[in-house]
């Protein structure tokens, strides 16, 4: 692997900027789009008032808006399944995601399966991500972002979680690429702390889990200290906000670093190894009100761990534990992150995670669940051994 060949695409158009929310509806507008559908999480975005401005800047445009409510953290396929019907009823030219990461996610689905041929059942959408469907076509997107976590504003993907089967998988495509995305620093100050740092942790990992998976640094030196930057960048900006919530410069930086951090900018060249995030999104299964990055937090630490200790990836989690946080070795990389995590107010075991005493019966839940992942090419190239899972649920 080298970065003497690459590609990078990213057709995105990414506003921050104050009190710009409504300006959404200009974009969307000149775009000669008639009608949206508006989708958003459990109410936040009205008792923050972003809501009423949007819908009134896209009605003074002419713009007919149709809703999707109570998109929750950790989206389900059937509020998905429900937003195609509401396009394919409608016609709906567009969808507007308004809220956080999950508003995105649900958003970029419903955008292709409000494309479905009329012979394909809305419900078939859960076959993209089960790559059985290709997405051949989707109606455009323009975003809101409320929360900066994710990256889902800026790049081609999204998970969605099936709570029966108990999966939460993701699918791309280059047609989800939102076409303009509005981040607003002074929305993201009202939330909840722990909210916050779920933010911080999140796009800390999409960082790290490039890094993990790059033998030779040197050989993609340009990117590799691009993103030591970015995880730099990310635990100054969550330590100053932790003291200032309103520290609007602060949470400007971060909101770059988030994006930056799944845009593919923090990839170029580099394959990625995603199994922290596939052993976290087994937890979510089991639990749907476990946070993305509150469970991130505790699968890491456990996967640097087991590969260490066989001898694996060591070079690297020495570079990023002295160039992130000033410590040595695997077990510097963990010491540091975890004082991270301590120092904001996150979890660090499985315990913490669930809020109870978690069995060796729950483990072995988690283990099955990852296992019906599709986790092929996400680790050294080829699937997660199952035996290195189960040593990571052991151990958290």
């Amino acid at each position: 692997m080298s970065i003497s060949n690459f590609s990078f695409y990213n057709p995105t158009k990414l506003i921050v900027k104050h009190d710009a929310a409504p300006e959404i509806a200009d974009y969307i507008a000149n775009d000669g789009i008639k009608s949206v559908l508006l989708v958003y999480g459990q109410g936040s975005v009205k008792r923050i008032g972003v809501y009423d401005k949007v819908v009134a800047a896209l009605k003074s445009k002419n713009i007919t808006v149709h809703e999707l409510p109570g998109v929750r953290a950790n989206p389900e396929i059937h509020t998905v399944i429900k937003g195609i019907d509401i396009c394919r009823q409608n016609n709906i030219q567009a969808v507007l995601p308004l809220g956080g990461g999950s508003t995105f996610d649900s958003s970029k689905a419903i955008a292709v399966g409000a494309c479905f041929d009329p012979e394909i059942r809305s419900e078939q959408i859960w076959e993209c991500y089960e790559n059985k469907r290709i997405a051949t076509k989707a109606l455009p997107i323009y975003g809101v972002l409320t929360i900066s976590a994710t990256g889902s504003e800026m790049n081609n993907g999204g998970v969605v979680q099936d709570d029966k089967q108990k999966k939460k998988w993701t699918f791309d495509s280059d047609l989800l690429y939102p076409k303009v995305s509005i981040v607003d620093p002074k929305l993201q100050a009202h939330l909840p702390w722990f909210q916050q740092a779920n933010g911080f942790v999140d796009a800390f990992i999409h960082i790290v889990e490039y890094l993990i998976n790059i033998e030779e640094p040197e050989t993609v030196e340009t990117t590799y200290a691009f993103d030591l930057s970015l995880c730099r960048s990310i635990i100054t900006a969550g330590d100053k906000l932790q003291k200032d919530t309103n520290d609007h410069v602060a949470r400007a930086n971060f909101i770059w670093a988030a994006t930056c951090a799944l845009n593919y900018m923090s990839g170029v060249s580099m394959t990625g190894c995603w199994a922290t995030h596939w052993l976290q999104h087994a937890t979510a299964a089991v639990d749907t009100k476990i946070s993305h990055g509150a469970g991130l937090g505790v699968t890491f630490p456990a996967f640097v761990r087991v590969n260490a200790e066989r001898g694996l990836r060591l070079k690297t989690f020495d570079r990023i534990a002295r160039e992130v946080f000033g410590k040595q070795g695997w077990q510097g990389l963990i010491e540091g992150f975890q004082e991270m995590l301590k120092r904001w107010g996150h979890p660090t075991t499985l315990n913490e995670l669930f809020g109870k005493e978690v069995t060796e019966e729950d483990r072995k839940e988690l283990l099955r669940i990852f296992m019906m992942l599709p986790i092929s090419g996400y680790y050294a190239d080829g699937k997660l051994p199952e035996d290195i899972a189960w040593e990571c649920y052991k151990i958290m």
